[in-house]
């Protein structure tokens, strides 16, 4: 499960300052200068809590990969940078031998998953997709899981 308390220590160990601000339609962005990095959010603006720590953890991911840019980047660098900011987010709170574990559990459906994890489903269909199409694993378990989620 994702906890605010998870979030807040990478923060703290990655010397990464949060500011509760309201950052208009972004709800969240990162700034990064001269190395330091601080995530500002408005968690009021999200529609639940399980969306806030999911943008928080991708802002994380931003810092921890470094790839932030400007304003003015080309589009396909912003998509770079935001599916490694995602990809991190994921490898890091959702790791495959968690989710691989929560099946054997039982939770073979993607809502299932999110409750389970604490963090929005469509994290959990972007997880497994990365998981399953990209890295190529699979669940030890049989399952079908995947239907529905592509």
């Amino acid at each position: 499960m994702l906890t605010f308390a998870d979030l807040y220590a990478d923060l703290r160990a990655n010397n990464i300052r949060l500011y509760q601000y309201d950052v208009g339609s972004l709800r969240s962005a990162t700034i990064e200068m001269k190395g330091d990095y601080a995530v500002f959010t408005d968690v009021s603006a999200f529609p639940s809590l399980r969306e806030a720590k999911r943008a928080i953890a991708h802002e994380i991911g931003h810092c921890a990969t470094g790839c932030t840019h400007k304003v003015s980047s080309p589009l396909d660098l912003v998509a770079k940078h935001e599916y490694k900011a995602n990809r991190w987010a994921v490898t890091h709170y959702i790791p495959f031998q968690e989710i691989d574990k929560a099946v054997h559990e039982g939770y073979t459906q993607p809502f299932e998953l999110a409750e389970y994890f604490d963090v929005p489903e469509h994290m959990i269909v972007w997880a497994i997709h990365y998981y399953i199409d990209i890295c190529g694993m699979q669940f030890t378990k049989e399952t079908d899981l995947m239907d529905g989620t592509r």
